[in-house]
């Protein structure tokens, strides 16, 4: 709720009304003012002094104390009422619901017969309580050029949260973190393997363990970290490393051979083109090995693969591909020293599925099929299209 009151020291202005900051009107008159937010927290007559100095201290360097800051609150306040006409307005309510008084100063004023009611123009209405549909845009006039993995992912996920992030460009504010998350460590660790692995091609050495830690070590300085940034991870990773290079040996043993890594790819799919980046290809008994890297929990991954045609990563990296005869897998990348790898059977066949799926998808979108919010699942716990489909109001 609003309240507001005029104050009229002499004959009321039929001036336009302007609306001011307090604190600027010791150096300003006008015929007639608005002074919003008068309540007894944002209009204190003794404002608090800020930082941690006493009153002796602030005397002593000159710094504003309690005595100046009320003097000048009140001379500002004593200029503003002579204004000809001052309409004062407060809240009744903070955001919490708690109630709010009016400031002291406007208290005195009524005390002493000053201040005259105000006048609330305002025309109640009634507006009966109904649920916030779900809703269900039309992306037929957005077109999208390029599809990647993830952004074929959300349209699974949710064709609404696909609209919103895709079809508009609607993205979340990035926060500035000062702490290394997982993903920051899944990030650096790609670029190791990458580093390591291509390093290894161009010069072989028995001495794996040592490349690696050279691998960690130039990657770090690549990507400007110093060395506490790592420090949650630090004290695992002799265990990742270890398990990892535990793991490649057995790998080149079956008779695979690292080709590239962070392989850049693009596939023209009619009106659309897919686009992506492979972690790594390797040449293997059966064909090229297509490898996903993963530092997420080994049941995350494993649960990926039992998906089988619900999970697109594996099958959409196989579509940016023109071999025939390919074999795709997760190398989950463990943190307590285990790296598995997690091959997707039939991946060709589920990559056939995965075309004709994008290609149905797109053709509907295109027609006007409606794009809904569908707010199932996991997907809608961090998603960044929440509050727009607004889901916690829906019946």
């Amino acid at each position: 709720m609003l309240e507001a009151a005029r104050y009229v020291p002499g004959a009321q202005a039929d001036a336009p009304v302007t609306v001011l900051p307090l604190p600027q009107l010791l150096a300003r008159s006008f015929a007639a003012l608005v002074l919003p937010g008068c309540d007894e927290k944002r209009l204190q007559p003794a404002p608090e002094p800020s930082g941690e100095w006493t009153p002796a201290q602030r005397e002593a360097w000159g710094l504003p104390t309690r005595a100046s800051l009320e003097a000048a609150q009140r001379a500002a306040w004593q200029n503003a009422l002579q204004t000809p006409a001052v309409d004062v307005l407060w809240r009744t309510g903070d955001e919490g619901g708690e109630p709010l008084l009016a400031s002291p100063l406007v208290l005195a004023l009524d005390l002493e017969g000053a201040a005259q009611p105000g006048a609330d123009t305002r025309v109640p209405r009634s507006v009966p309580a109904a649920p916030t549909p779900r809703p269900l845009p039309d992306g037929s006039a957005l077109p999208v050029r390029r599809l990647s993995s993830t952004a074929y992912s959300d349209l699974r996920h949710c064709p609404y949260r696909f609209f919103a992030l895709r079809q508009l460009g609607l993205q979340e504010a990035d926060e500035l973190a000062a702490e290394v998350d997982k993903r920051d460590f899944g990030n650096w660790l790609h670029a190791v393997l990458q580093h390591f692995h291509e390093g290894l091609l161009a010069e072989p050495t028995d001495d794996r363990t040592l490349r690696m830690d050279e691998a960690a070590q130039a990657v770090t300085h690549q990507q400007g970290l110093g060395a506490g940034d790592f420090l949650p991870f630090a004290a695992g990773w002799p265990q990742v490393r270890d398990g990892y290079l535990r793991w490649l040996a057995q790998h080149e043993q079956s008779g695979a051979a690292f080709q590239q890594a962070e392989f850049k790819a693009t596939q023209p799919l009619g009106g659309l083109e897919l686009v992506g980046t492979i972690d790594r290809i390797d040449a293997a008994p059966g064909g090229a090995l297509v490898i996903d890297y993963k530092t997420e929990s080994d049941a995350a991954t494993r649960q990926r693969i039992k998906a089988g045609a619900e999970d697109t990563q594996l099958a959409f990296y196989a579509a940016l591909l023109h071999h025939d005869t390919l074999r795709a897998a997760y190398v989950n990348v463990g943190e307590r020293g285990e790296t598995q790898m997690h091959e997707q059977d039939e991946v060709v066949h589920l990559r056939d599925l995965l075309v004709e799926g994008i290609q149905s998808d797109f053709q509907r979108i295109a027609q006007g099929a409606p794009l809904p919010a569908l707010g199932e699942g996991a997907v809608c716990d961090y998603c960044t299209a929440r509050g727009l489909c607004r889901k916690d109001f829906w019946e």
